[in-house]
This record gives C-alpha cells, sequence and structure tokens, in this order.
C-alpha cells in the first residue's frame, strides 16, 4: 500500500495530479478545490507530499482493474476521507465531488444527526444522508474541532460531465482553466445540443481552425 508520496508536481488539472520520482510519473486523484488551490498558488513545478489513499477500481469489465491513488496535503483530511468512504453507497469519486464544505462542518452535522444538512452535498440524497449519519455517528466528534476551514471539493455546479470532461482534456493539453472555460462556453452556445465530450473537443478544435484561416 502506498500511504504517502513525494516528488515533483508536473502536472494537475481538475481532477487529478502528476508526481514525477525518480523519472516515474504517478497519477494522484484529488479534491477539486485542492486542485484549484495548488494551481493557483503556481505549485507546478515545486516538490509536493500528499498523504494517500491507495484502492483498486473495477472497469466496465470484472476483469479489469486499476490501482488508483487519491491525494490529500493534510493526513485529517485522509483519515476523514477514509473514513466517509466506508459508508456503503458513497464511493470514492462520489465522495470526492461531495465533499463542498469543510470536514469540520460535515462532521459536525453527522454529530448533531442533521441529515438536512449533508443531504445538501454534491450527490448525496435523502437516504444517503440517513446512512451517513447512522453508520458514522458517534466516530467523526474529533474531525467537527478540525481548524481547517477550506472545503476539499468546489462548489458544486449544475455543469453537465461531459462539459467536465472536456475541460479535463483541455487542461491536460496545457490549456489554463480560464482558456478552456471560455472555448467551452462559446462552443456550447454556438452549438447548444451538444452532448459528448469528444464532440465538443471536436467543435472547439474546428473553431480554432477556422479563426486561424481568416487571420
Amino acid at each position: 500500500m502506498i500511504s504517502r508520496i513525494r516528488g515533483t508536481l508536473s502536472q494537475i488539472n481538475a481532477q487529478f495530479a502528476l508526481v514525477e520520482n525518480g523519472g516515474i510519473y504517478y497519477e494522484v486523484l484529488l479534491p477539486s478545490a485542492l486542485a484549484e488551490r495548488l494551481k493557483d498558488n503556481g505549485q507546478i513545478g515545486n516538490e509536493i507530499e500528499f498523504d494517500t489513499i491507495y484502492y483498486i477500481e473495477a472497469g466496465d469489465r470484472k476483469s479489469n482493474h486499476y490501482p488508483r491513488m487519491v491525494g490529500f496535503t493534510d493526513p485529517i483530511d485522509r483519515e476523514f476521507f477514509s473514513l466517509f468512504t466506508q459508508v456503503p453507497g458513497l464511493g470514492v469519486k462520489k465522495a470526492l465531488k461531495s465533499l463542498v464544505l469543510p470536514i469540520s462542518e460535515i462532521a459536525a452535522a453527522i454529530e448533531t444527526k442533521d441529515a438536512d444538512q449533508l443531504k445538501r452535498l454534491p450527490g448525496v440524497g435523502g437516504r444517503l444522508a440517513e446512512k451517513i449519519v447512522a453508520e458514522l455517528h458517534g466516530k467523526t466528534a474529533k474531525f467537527a474541532l478540525a481548524k481547517s476551514s477550506q472545503p476539499l471539493a468546489a462548489r458544486y455546479t449544475k455543469t453537465p460531465p461531459f462539459v467536465d470532461e472536456a475541460l479535463a482534456i483541455l487542461e491536460q493539453l496545457q490549456y489554463s482553466r480560464t482558456e478552456a472555460q471560455q472555448m467551452i462556453d462559446t462552443a456550447v452556445k454556438n452549438h447548444p445540443k451538444v452532448d459528448r465530450a469528444e464532440e465538443l473537443i471536436s467543435l472547439i478544435f474546428r473553431a480554432g481552425q477556422s479563426a486561424m484561416e481568416q487571420s
């Protein structure tokens, strides 16, 4: 099991970071708000250390399994996330998107049995909120006292999944988040029926080619 990784932060987008260590590049999934903070703080190229959770993700076929790492810069966040994802029905990827409140507030809601507060988290409906309380009540008191005031996930917006996927692709191609979002917004405005990431990227490419030909 890999519990911590240190190396050079080579690349980062809204979903993961690439950490280089000894010529090997490790993909580390990140909570979205943490990814944004690292990118905004100009950490690319600097040494970084993540406390990690290592798990195996099942692929589309039962025979396909992929090793994954989730990274945190605070061991308390890692510990809470590990506990949080023990709740049945709350997988790693859903949890990564749901933590839009500081863990102290989420833990306080669990300890006070405030399911209404929990069901406001992205992807957490009433039934899952009740399950979180039932599974974790009495186990999260110390996290409610955590001093960290920053949420792990960025505030939820009702962005279609294919738009998020296209944004991640453009960031991998070294476009800034602002540039990528502007290109996506323009393409969606001009082609409102687009509903796939591949189609959206193709439209952006064609728009860029057209602009070059006209210049």
